[in-house]
């Protein structure tokens, strides 16, 4: 968590306060080693701190999230509205991050929000499976009253790019 914490502190120093900065840990923090991280980054203004623990310890990201000011982002990898009703009734999320190609695609990921939405929760799709989800989920993100931004590549990424003609980015 030192080292990592180290690395954010370079970025922000490097960016200044003005850049939106979000850290994903992609679930490989213990609860300790979360918690420590954001103890090390508290005052860093972060956007978010993505996937901080394994998604499957529901009560273990509830601990994380209660531990400092740092909002926690996760979702990409749940698979219905449940686990995230349970993220939301345990409060171990500040923001919810379906993919709908992994959550059941547009109408769960619109029942997502809807959950986010009735929790005072934020929602930011995460969009990487390809060019079909991800126009998809710019729809969802359109229509779901809590939607604040998206999460995609905007590196080369093939199932994206490659497959429309037109370049695909959101603004």
């Amino acid at each position: 968590a030192h080292i990592s914490a180290t690395r954010v502190r370079a970025a922000r120093q490097a960016l200044g306060p003005d850049v939106e900065l979000m850290v994903d840990a992609h679930g490989t923090y213990t609860v300790a080693e979360a918690k420590r991280f954001i103890h090390l980054v508290n005052d860093l203004d972060l956007a978010w701190f993505e996937e901080p623990i394994i998604a499957d310890d529901k009560p273990g990201m509830a601990e994380v999230r209660a531990s400092g000011a740092v909002p926690i982002a996760t979702g990409e990898s749940e698979a219905t509205r449940y686990a995230f009703r349970d993220l939301a009734v345990l409060k171990a999320a500040d923001i919810f991050q379906p993919d709908p190609a992994f959550c059941g695609g547009i109408s769960e990921a619109m029942k997502i929000g809807t959950i986010a939405s009735a929790f005072n929760l934020r929602f930011a799709p995460h969009l990487w499976a390809g060019a079909p989800c991800f126009f998809a989920g710019l729809h969802v993100c359109a229509a779901s009253p809590s939607s604040f931004t998206v999460e995609y590549s905007l590196g080369a990424n093939p199932m994206i790019h490659d497959l429309v003609e037109e370049t695909v980015e959101a603004r």
